[in-house]
């Protein structure tokens, strides 16, 4: 019973509880329960705490969840086991359960496990997969404790290891909500319920804790439980339970949320955002939060209805349901847009674009990374350089993530951005340095292309003919993907194109430049091509329209790369100090410089 147990003192009787995904609407008013319109996603008996995640292996979503799934499981003796569930779209259709961990799997005298909680992590050709949970400990009495496993497909999972702490903000811990947050040697937060209050540990990358302490108390007079944080732009967002004690029964449980610039100090004002009426439904239970679009944000949480008129119990779930709401005023999809931190002068060697055209990340030589209008922070870079350094990046198509490409052909994943391979992993060392990358249009693949003209094809990527054997007049600098044939182009320094499997809309190749190329892009509406030199002047072919340049104006620093607008009819390219230069539709949302 997992993140439930520390706040009942009433027995359990038979009251159906629902697990619902709602898209968060603006505060709902006392009395109500969610919006209207919940179809259900799927069925089950106590089912709840639900984790939800981006594929990090392919399309779709993944679910884990706890409970009993089944009536006909808890007569067997089974009590809460974590379940997980696919998805095409985080609204479903959902598939049928596969069951993940039961308690026995965990240790002796562990009798239940619930509240899920997964961080993925790109190791290697690979993803690790670890989830923090709550294990009930019925020995003596009952306690709950936090623990962790890992898995190397999201579905098989081992290396059980219990939390350990050394202070009384671990004891009964429950309901974890992780966030990696690489800091020395702290790799993540894990946030928990503790006997109404919300704690959070330091843990490092061996599952031990570092440290535990007080994150947020609320107001003083709440019984808090169930946190879930969530980046939303520069803010962080702690979604949670709160009792609601005016009523004798104790099973009714609201959402909540506070806010805070920092992941480390919850000052900012809480306030309820859903809250139940004791008569449709009892409890709005275990909340989590997904952020889809700039126009939807689902909240999946349990609720709870009464039974006879009576709210007294929290173990009868019924369907998954989801509601088709706008986000709240206040938690736009990644908040308030950010300016971008500078980096240094130089090293800058590529950009990529966010989700929904709002924003873009710039990457340079030592693998950091920054962020720069309505898009997450939080992905990941690097605090050290990397054994080569970074010479480009490519977002995925969804937005939510992105790679980065070494010069020796290594490739770093980071968000829902899939690893499949890098030179370094399959042994090679290639004979001219790699200059850039792209991915397929699902994102389940990528190329890399050396100065030479080399491709190499990862994933679903197919090979369509490379220039790795011809003398080219000048070095290759750069590549672009066609969405509709599967195929590329790549982009010499003179201006050349070379097109496998990609319609030739034309070239500055034997043609006088002012300053080298150093880049290329497609235009995904109008059927063509840009390429933009080291002084910024843009070269436009095909359909896609010219709109603006810096070619005759004086730069602090040269042009490394450029990426296009979502939409068409627009570009964006980036100077070797982070500065940036928006043309047409494409928005400025600062720069590094």
């Amino acid at each position: 019973m997992g993140k439930r147990l520390r706040l009942l003192t009433v027995a359990i009787s038979a009251v159906a509880m629902v697990l619902a995904a709602a898209v968060v609407a603006p505060m709902i008013p006392s009395g109500s329960a969610g919006a209207a319109g919940s179809s259900p996603l799927f069925t089950g008996r106590d089912i709840y705490s639900p984790d939800v995640i981006p594929n990090p292996n392919g399309p779709g979503y993944i679910m884990w969840y706890g409970g009993w799934q089944t009536q006909q499981a808890l007569n067997s003796g089974q009590l809460d086991t974590i379940f997980e569930r696919t998805a095409p779209t985080p609204d479903g259709p959902w598939s049928n359960p596969i069951t993940n961990i039961v308690p026995t799997q965990v240790a002796y005298g562990i009798t239940e496990v619930n509240d899920p909680s997964v961080s993925v992590s790109s190791i290697g050709g690979s993803y690790l997969f670890t989830m923090f949970f709550t294990g009930l400990s019925c020995g003596v009495g009952c306690a709950t404790q936090l623990w962790s496993a890992t898995s190397s497909d999201g579905a098989h999972w081992g290396s059980f290891k219990q939390l350990m702490f050394t202070d009384a903000y671990g004891l009964d811990g429950s309901s974890p909500s992780v966030v990696l947050q690489p800091s020395g040697a702290q790799r993540w937060l894990v946030y928990y319920g503790a006997d109404c209050i919300i704690a959070v540990a330091s843990v490092d990358a061996n599952r031990n804790v570092l440290s535990s302490n007080l994150a947020y108390r609320g107001n003083g007079g709440q019984c808090m439980a169930n946190p879930d944080v969530v980046e939303s732009g520069s803010q962080w967002y702690m979604y949670f339970n709160v009792v609601e004690t005016l009523f004798t029964d104790v099973t009714r449980f609201n959402i909540w949320q506070t806010s805070s610039p920092s992941l480390t100090s919850w000052t900012q004002p809480d306030a309820p955002v859903l809250q139940v009426d004791g008569v449709q439904r009892c409890s709005a239970l275990t909340p989590f939060v997904l952020p889809i679009s700039a126009n939807q944000i689902n909240l999946y949480y349990g609720v709870v209805a009464p039974n006879t008129g009576q709210c007294t119990d929290l173990t009868n779930s019924t369907s998954v349901v989801v509601d088709a709401d706008p986000p709240p005023p206040g938690f736009s999809y990644y908040g308030t847009a950010q300016t971008c931190a500078p980096l240094a002068p130089g090293s800058v060697t590529g950009m990529a674009g966010g989700p929904d055209d709002g924003g873009y990340w710039i990457a340079n030589a030592g693998g950091q990374v920054d962020a720069c209008g309505f898009v997450p922070t939080g992905y990941g870079s690097f605090s050290s350089p990397p054994a080569a350094p970074i010479v480009g990046m490519a977002a995925t198509p969804d937005g939510h993530g992105y790679w980065l490409v070494g010069q020796d052909g290594s490739i770093y994943a980071f968000g829902d951005a899939g690893y499949y391979g890098s030179l370094p992993a399959a042994g090679v060392t290639p004979t001219h340095p790699i200059v850039g990358m792209a991915s397929t249009s699902n994102g389940r693949g990528y190329w890399l292309v050396a100065s030479d003209g080399g491709i190499f094809s990862f994933g679903n990527a197919q090979f369509h003919g490379s220039t790795g054997s011809l003398a080219l007049n000048a070095p290759i600098v750069g590549m672009t993907a066609d969405a509709a044939t599967g195929g590329y182009w790549m982009v010499a320094s003179d201006g050349g194109i070379f097109a496998f499997n990609a319609p030739f809309e034309g070239s500055m190749g034997g043609s006088p430049l002012n300053r080298a190329v150093v880049g290329m892009a497609v235009d995904p509406i109008n059927n063509g091509y840009w390429l933009v030199a080291a002084d910024g002047g843009i070269f436009s072919f095909g359909g896609a329209p010219f709109e603006g340049s810096t070619g005759g104006l004086p730069l602090n620093q040269p042009i490394v790369g450029m990426q296009a607008s979502l939409g068409g009819n627009g570009y964006r390219f980036v100077a070797n100090d982070g500065g940036i230069f928006s043309f047409g539709s494409s928005q400025f949302f600062g720069s590094a410089a």
